[in-house]
């Protein structure tokens, strides 16, 4: 019977996804279902998003939903074409239309002020992870799982990560070998999509939870949203984890790591992550 198991809920969650993409599409979510929470996790992609969506399971939890008509808004805005209170309009009526408990993707971090306003009673999740682990998580899962320039991740990347804006240098030379921005970029991503959400979500709105804490909060995520703790699954948890790592971030001058860092990313590091700020790079980050 146990072995069956694992067939039987991907089976249930195969009709489950079944049923709501077509009550989706004829725009009954809002007639067919109660909302019994009512949240987004907001953090950068690798600090736990697909994880939190998993462990939502039990609600109607999607990763990167409306990633079509998001991605193009993301881009749109990050590039000085969007305008906000059309923004907010669209997210208003998608947010109506998929009817979601729990959302959990970065384009939500990207959007968050148009979002805050277009959803006043939705909460929020912060997953932060230190800037150095996070990026080594980022390129490691762009190698492996490589994204293509003319697909709409890889067009986002190419804003956020800004690379006409910061160009790589010398230090930089184990990046640009496989192909990747500068360190700059990544770094500077970090600290803006942090800061964004930290400024446009209310204190009783937000949620800050670190990546490697994310198990153990989630009792404390429960009580904040006012569901029981049994009801999230944490079998679900650690999802999209790295098939193989490859340590890019190590090949960097440390020197020079660390001066980027300072740069752009000191002060919440200092906030969030004492341990590893200052002069000294994190031996996971040199080693």
């Amino acid at each position: 019977m146990n072995k069956l198991r694992p067939r039987r809920e991907a089976a249930a969650r195969r009709a489950k996804e079944l049923c709501e993409r077509a009550a989706t599409k004829l725009g009954l979510n809002r007639h067919l279902y109660r909302r019994r929470i009512d949240v987004c996790c907001c953090g950068l992609s690798k600090t736990g998003t697909h994880s939190m969506a998993g462990m939502f399971q039990n609600y109607r939890s999607k990763h990167h939903p409306d990633a079509d008509v998001r991605l193009a808004l993301c881009i749109d805005q990050l590039s000085g074409r969007a305008v906000s209170t059309r923004v907010r309009d669209v997210l208003r009526q998608r947010d109506r239309k998929l009817w979601l408990e729990m959302e959990s993707s970065t384009l939500s971090g990207i959007l968050i002020e148009s979002l805050v306003q277009a959803c006043p009673e939705k909460k929020f999740i912060l997953t932060i992870r230190d800037v150095y682990t996070w990026c080594d998580s980022w390129i490691n899962h762009n190698i492996n799982s490589p994204p293509k320039d003319s697909s709409g991740f890889g067009r986002l990347d190419r804003v956020r990560l800004r690379v006409d804006d910061f160009p790589p240098n010398r230090h930089d030379s184990p990046l640009q070998a496989l192909g990747f921005p500068s360190l700059a970029g990544y770094f500077q991503l970090w600290a803006a999509h942090n800061t964004a959400v930290l400024e446009a979500v209310p204190e009783d709105r937000l949620f800050i939870v670190k990546t490697d804490e994310i198990i153990g909060r989630m009792p404390a995520i429960a009580s904040w949203l006012g569901v029981p703790p049994g009801t999230l699954r944490l079998d679900r948890a650690w999802l999209a984890a790295a098939r193989r790592k490859h340590g890019v971030l190590s090949r960097l001058d440390p020197g020079y790591v660390r001066d980027v860092a300072a740069q752009y990313c000191e002060p919440l590091m200092t906030q969030y992550f004492p341990e590893l700020a200052g002069p000294a790079v994190p031996a996971a980050a040199a080693n």
